[in-house]
């Protein structure tokens, strides 16, 4: 068995058997030689998972979490939505948006809405409080009889309610 080889939890070394996940390898490997959860998860051939969970165990101190889970980032999610994540939870713009304007009470187990069905215009015009069952059955109702969706669509053909963003850089 060749020393690094990553298929193996325990390699040879100077032809003695050794293992890696003791308290004092792992400290030498993540400490001494400064490598990541990832480099150490590659030598040995497990997850970076098993590895940071021995570590746990064995009351092996982490670094703690690079600096790029420190910063927020802001995408678009599969819905459509705008959301800032950091590093543990994400949240819908328009949710913050509904927040900013009424407060976290009235925003408390309330779906928040968009009118124009739009899911990256946040303007607060555009928003509105529903309760769960309230925004159930719109969406339902939209869904079995789609004539009633041209209902909900609120800019009008003359530009009205359009948000700035919408409207052409030539006007």
């Amino acid at each position: 068995m060749e020393p690094d080889d990553p298929r193996q939890q325990t390699l040879q070394m100077n032809r003695k058997i050794w293992v890696w996940d003791t308290a004092e390898n792992l400290r030498e490997m993540y400490w001494g030689n400064g490598m990541t959860l990832k480099d150490i998860a590659t030598k040995v051939g497990v997850s970076i998972t098993t590895v940071h969970r021995r570590m746990k165990d064995r009351k092996v101190p982490t670094r703690g979490p690079g600096p790029w889970t420190r910063r927020s980032t802001f995408r678009t999610n599969t819905d459509g939505n705008e959301e800032a994540s950091g590093s543990h939870r994400s949240v819908d713009i328009h949710q913050l948006v509904m927040v900013a304007e009424h407060g976290t009470k009235a925003v408390y187990n309330r779906d928040v809405h968009h009118q124009t069905k739009i899911a990256f215009d946040n303007r607060p015009t555009n928003l509105e409080l529903l309760s769960h069952s309230e925004h159930t059955t719109l969406h339902n109702r939209l869904e079995t009889h789609p004539e009633n969706q041209s209902t909900l669509f609120k800019f009008a053909a003359n530009g009205e309610n359009k948000p700035d963003y919408l409207e052409s850089a030539n006007t």
